[in-house]
C-alpha cells in the first residue's frame, strides 16, 4: 500500500550534490553576474585598477566544483596568472569538523591532559603554556592546518551558484593575492580543534584560536567579499564550555585584513551569530607594513549577534557605511567599532537595532586611537550622536575628524531604509538580485497570483518576484505576454517557501466539470524566460482519501514557455509531478533544472519538451505495486533530436529492488510522431530499477522510443545490453546541444 506523502508536515532530505573528479570536466557558465567586475567607484576595491577577478576566465580556466579536492584543483599552485573562475555548486566541506578532530590529533595530546597542566591552580597567570603537552597542542594544530587552510591566488572568482552554494571548515587563505572576487556563498566558519590557553591576555586570560573564514595577508590587494553569508553554523562557540572561567572558543574572525593588505570592499553580506568578525591591522607595531595601507569599505552588510569587531581598526582607513547592526543577546555584544592605533574609520548612514540593557555608548570602543568620523546612524530608528555617547561615557576621548573623507561610495540609502533593502538583498544567492516585487501575506501582495498580476507585460529584462518564507496555497499561472518573470524565494531554502494547491485530474472544478491534466497544475509557467529559485512547487492531492477518483494525475508545474530554468527547486507530487510541454505541438520549448528535487510515481517527469536534468535527485516514491512507478513519459516529437537528458544527477528510491522503470514512450492522443527521446548518463540509480529499465505504453513499444544511457553507476545501472541501449557518442547529447543558442543565468 502506498505511503501518504503530506507535503507541508514531512521534511525532506536535503538536496545532495555529486563531486566532481576533475573540475575542468565540468566548465561552467561563459556568461553571468558570477564574472561581473566591481562597478566603478564601489568602495577601496575599486581603486587604482579596480577588481575584476577571474571574470574574463576562458573555457580552460572555468570551472565546477562539489567538494574539497575539486575546489583545490580548480584554484591551481599559483603558477598560472590566466583569469581564474571557480563556481561552487551545492555543499563543500572541508575535513576539519568536530566529529574528525582526533585525527588530527599528536600521540602527546588530550585536551584532558591539556586542561590538567596548564589550570591557572598548577600553572599560574603569568607566563604562556610551554612544555610537552603545548608542544604536542601545536604539532596538532598543525595537522589540521594542512588541511582547513585553502590557498587563493590571484586573478580568481569563487561564485556560489544558485543559492544553495556552502562552504565550510576551510579558511581560504589570499596571501600576496591580487585581484580576487568571492561571492554569493553561505560560508560556515571553520573551526580550530586545538585553541591555545593564554592566561596573560587580558585580566582575565583567554582561548585564542587559529583559523578565519578569509584572511588576506601580506599585501592581497583588489579583494571584492560581496553577497556571502557568515556565521559559526552548526558549532556555534556559545556551546562550549568555559574552561579555567573563559569561554573555549572554536573561532576566530570571518574576515580578517592583516600584514599590508589593501584595496578591499565588503559589501551586501550577511555575518551573524559570532564574536570576533573583522579584525584590519595584525598589532599595533609598525613592522607589519600596515602603515599607508589597509584601505578597506564596509558597506550594505548586516551584522546579527555580532559581538566584536565590527570592524577593529589598526592603522587603516576604513569606510564603513549602511550596514545593520542587529543585536538580539545583550550578554554577547561588546562593542562594534574599535578605534586602534593609528586608525582613520568614518561611520556614517548606519543602523542598530539594540535591546534594552545595551547602551549605545558601547558601539565604539577605544583601542588606542585618536578620532573617529560617526554621523547620521540610527539607534532603534532615532538618530544619535554616537560619538559624544561614547565620550560622555569614558575617560579616554576620542576625537571628531578621522582626517578624511570618503569618495568610492556607489549607492548611499539613508539608514531608515536599510532594514527593507537590506532584509531581501544582502547575503549568499542574492547576488545581482535588484530591488522588486515582494509577496508578503502581510503586505501589499498577499500571494504570489497577485505579484504576477501586478508584474509589468512584455518587459524585455528581468522582472523578479521575491517570496517570504510561507506555505502559499493556490493556483499560479504566469501568462506568456510576461516573459522574463522571475520567483525567488528570500531565504536560499527551496523548503521555506512552498507553493500549494490540491487538484487533480478527476477532481471536480466549482463548475461541475472536472480539471483534466492541464488544469491540475498548481503552478502554469507559459512565460518565456521564466526562472524559479530557492522554492518549492507542490500538489498535495491525497490519492488514498479519494479511492472514488480513477484520474488521479495531479501535476505540481506544467511549462509551456521557451528558457525556463529552475535553480534549488523542490517538485512535490505523486502521478505527474512535472509536466514539461511546448505551447503548441511544432514549437520548441526548452527547461533547464539545476541543483533540484523532484519526486513522484507514475510518469512523474513527463512531456514534449527539451529538457534538461543536471545535478538533480530524483526520486521515485513507493506505491505498494509492482511496477511501483515510471520516472519519466516522455513525448517528444520526431523533429525534435532532444527531449529529455538526465546527467550528473541521482536516482533514488524507497521501493523494493526491480520495481521501477526509467520511462516508458507516451503518445498523446496516439500520435505516431510522438517518439521519446530521452537519455540518463553519468547518474546514479538506485536498485529499484528494473533490469529492463525501459516498457511500453499504450500499444506503442519502447524499443521505437529513442531511449538510451551512457555511463550511470549504481544497483540499478545493471542489465542486458540488449534490453539497455546505451550511447555510442555521447558528444551529440550534452548540456550544450540540447539547450542550443541558449545559456542559462548562472543564478
Amino acid at each position: 500500500m502506498r505511503t501518504t506523502r503530506l507535503v507541508l508536515a514531512v521534511s525532506l532530505v536535503a538536496l545532495g550534490l555529486t563531486g566532481v573528479a576533475d573540475p575542468a570536466s565540468a566548465q561552467g557558465p561563459q556568461a553571468g553576474p558570477g564574472r561581473e567586475a566591481l562597478a566603478a567607484k564601489d568602495g577601496w576595491a575599486s581603486a587604482t585598477t579596480g577588481t575584476t577577478g577571474g571574470g574574463a576566465a576562458d573555457a580552460a580556466h572555468t570551472f565546477v566544483v562539489h567538494d574539497r579536492a575539486g575546489l583545490v584543483a580548480a584554484l591551481g599552485d599559483g603558477t598560472d596568472s590566466a583569469p581564474r573562475m571557480v563556481y561552487v555548486a551545492g555543499k563543500v566541506d572541508g575535513d576539519a569538523a568536530p566529529d574528525g578532530c582526533a585525527k588530527y590529533a599528536d600521540p602527546g595530546y588530550t585536551r584532558e591532559a591539556y586542561l590538567a597542566a596548564y589550570d591557572p591552580a598548577v600553572w599560574g597567570r603569568a607566563a604562556k603554556p610551554s612544555g610537552p603537552l603545548e608542544t604536542a597542542r601545536a604539532a596538532s594544530q598543525a595537522n589540521q592546518s594542512a588541511e582547513t587552510k585553502i590557498r587563493v591566488f590571484g586573478n580568481t572568482t569563487i561564485y556560489g551558484l544558485g543559492g544553495g552554494a556552502r562552504l565550510s571548515g576551510m579558511n581560504l587563505m589570499l596571501s600576496a593575492a591580487d585581484n580576487v572576487v568571492i561571492r554569493n556563498l553561505d560560508i560556515e566558519a571553520p573551526v580550530d580543534c586545538f585553541p591555545s590557553w593564554d592566561p596573560t591576555d587580558g585580566a582575565e586570560g583567554n582561548w585564542n584560536s587559529e583559523y578565519d573564514a578569509i584572511t588576506l595577508t601580506y599585501a592581497s590587494t583588489h579583494v571584492w567579499i560581496d553577497h556571502n553569508s557568515f556565521s559559526d553554523g552548526r558549532y556555534p562557540d556559545s556551546a562550549q564550555p568555559l574552561y579555567f572561567g573563559r569561554p573555549y572558543q572554536w573561532h576566530d574572525g570571518l574576515v580578517d585584513l592583516i600584514r599590508g593588505s589593501d584595496f578591499v570592499t565588503m559589501s551586501w553580506n550577511v555575518f551573524a551569530d559570532h564574536d570576533k568578525t573583522h579584525l584590519i591591522g595584525n598589532t599595533d607595531k609598525t613592522t607589519n607594513g600596515d602603515e599607508g595601507k589597509l584601505h578597506v569599505t564596509i558597506h550594505h552588510n548586516i551584522y546579527r549577534n555580532s559581538g566584536q569587531r565590527v570592524p577593529r581598526v589598526r592603522f587603516g582607513q576604513v569606510d564603513v557605511y549602511d550596514n545593520l547592526y542587529q543585536v538580539t543577546d545583550p550578554d554577547a555584544y561588546s562593542y562594534s567599532w574599535g578605534v586602534g592605533v593609528s586608525s582613520a574609520i568614518v561611520a556614517q548612514h548606519n543602523a542598530f537595532e539594540l535591546p534594552a540593557g545595551v547602551d549605545p555608548a558601547k558601539i565604539i570602543k577605544y583601542w588606542k586611537g585618536t578620532a573617529i568620523t560617526a554621523s547620521d546612524n540610527l539607534v532603534n530608528g532615532v538618530v544619535v550622536d554616537l560619538l559624544s555617547a561614547y565620550n560622555s561615557a569614558n575617560v579616554d576621548q576620542l576625537g571628531a575628524d578621522a582626517g578624511w573623507t570618503p569618495a568610492l561610495r556607489a549607492t548611499v540609502h539613508a539608514p531608515t531604509q536599510l532594514g527593507r533593502v537590506l532584509r531581501d538583498l544582502a547575503g549568499a544567492g542574492r547576488a545581482g538580485r535588484e530591488e522588486a516585487i515582494t509577496v508578503d501575506p502581510r503586505g501589499e501582495f498577499p500571494t504570489v497570483q497577485a505579484a504576477v498580476d501586478a508584474a509589468p507585460t512584455g518587459s524585455p529584462t528581468r522582472v523578479t518576484i521575491r517570496v517570504r518564507p510561507g506555505v502559499y496555497r493556490g493556483v499560479v499561472t504566469v501568462p506568456a505576454d510576461k516573459p522574463n518573470l522571475a520567483v525567488v524565494g528570500t531565504t536560499g531554502r527551496a523548503r521555506d517557501v512552498v507553493i500549494v494547491e490540491n487538484h487533480c485530474n478527476g477532481c471536480l472544478k466549482p463548475d461541475g466539470t472536472t480539471y483534466g491534466t492541464t488544469g491540475s497544475a498548481t503552478a502554469t509557467l507559459k512565460g518565456d524566460g521564466f526562472v524559479a529559485r530557492d522554492l518549492t512547487f507542490a500538489n498535495d492531492f491525497d490519492e488514498a482519501a479519494h479511492p472514488e477518483i480513477s484520474s488521479k494525475q495531479a501535476v505540481a508545474v506544467k511549462t509551456t514557455g521557451d528558457r525556463i530554468l529552475f535553480d534549488n527547486v523542490r517538485f512535490l507530487g505523486n502521478q505527474d509531478t512535472l509536466y514539461v510541454d511546448t505551447s503548441v505541438v511544432t514549437s520548441t520549448a526548452r527547461v533547464y533544472v539545476r541543483d533540484s528535487y523532484v519526486e513522484g510515481d507514475v510518469d512523474f517527469i513527463f512531456g514534449r519538451a527539451t529538457a534538461v536534468f543536471d545535478h538533480v535527485r530524483i526520486h521515485g516514491l513507493d506505491r505498494g505495486l509492482n511496477p511501483a512507478g515510471y520516472f519519466t513519459a516522455a513525448s517528444t516529437q520526431l523533429f525534435h533530436s532532444h527531449g529529455f537528458l538526465i546527467i550528473h544527477s541521482t536516482l533514488t528510491s524507497d521501493a523494493p529492488a526491480q520495481t521501477y522503470y526509467l520511462g516508458r514512450p507516451w503518445h498523446p492522443s496516439n500520435d505516431p510522431n510522438a517518439q521519446a527521446q530521452v537519455v540518463i548518463r553519468e547518474s546514479s540509480l538506485p536498485a529499484a530499477i528494473k533490469s529492463t529499465p525501459w516498457t511500453d505504453m499504450s500499444g506503442f513499444s519502447w524499443r521505437d522510443a529513442r531511449f538510451a544511457e551512457y555511463a550511470n553507476t549504481g544497483p540499478g545501472a545493471a542489465g542486458d545490453p540488449a534490453d539497455r541501449p546505451q550511447l555510442a557518442d555521447p558528444a551529440g547529447y550534452t548540456v550544450a546541444t540540447y539547450l542550443g543558442d541558449w545559456t542559462p543565468p548562472s543564478c
